[in-house]
């Protein structure tokens, strides 16, 4: 049997503006585990629950956000989408893409990318 992944964790410039972002954006509820304060959110927001959580730390000192891990929510309206995040604190990466994704970063610095459609 292989392991169970329950946890991502996102190094942020701004953990609590980040998680907020997350929270808001996939409608999942925003806890803190103690002690730290700690944010994390999860569909279930259960902390003993195998369901994925994403936890929002600190970028550790003199580093910046590695940006490895894009996470990639998924509009029915590209535009309104896009506009949403934004309201809530994203920002769209400059540049044109002929790609049919929109590059955005989250509050803390973590990049993500809105799809229009699922892309199988």
């Amino acid at each position: 049997m292989g392991a169970l992944l329950t946890e991502i964790v996102v190094e942020s410039t701004d953990p609590a503006a980040a998680a907020t972002f997350w929270s808001r954006t996939l409608g999942w509820d925003l806890h803190e585990h103690l002690p730290g304060n700690v944010p994390w959110i999860s569909a279930s927001g259960d902390p003993d629950g195998h369901d994925l959580k994403l936890v929002f730390v600190p970028v550790r000192a003199g580093k910046t956000p590695a940006n490895r891990l894009y996470l990639n929510p998924q509009g029915c309206d590209l535009p309104a989408e896009i506009g949403r995040l934004t309201a809530l604190g994203a920002t769209t990466e400059a540049g044109a893409s002929t790609t049919p994704w929109v590059a955005m970063v989250d509050p803390g610095g973590t990049r993500l990318t809105i799809l229009p459609t699922r892309i199988d």
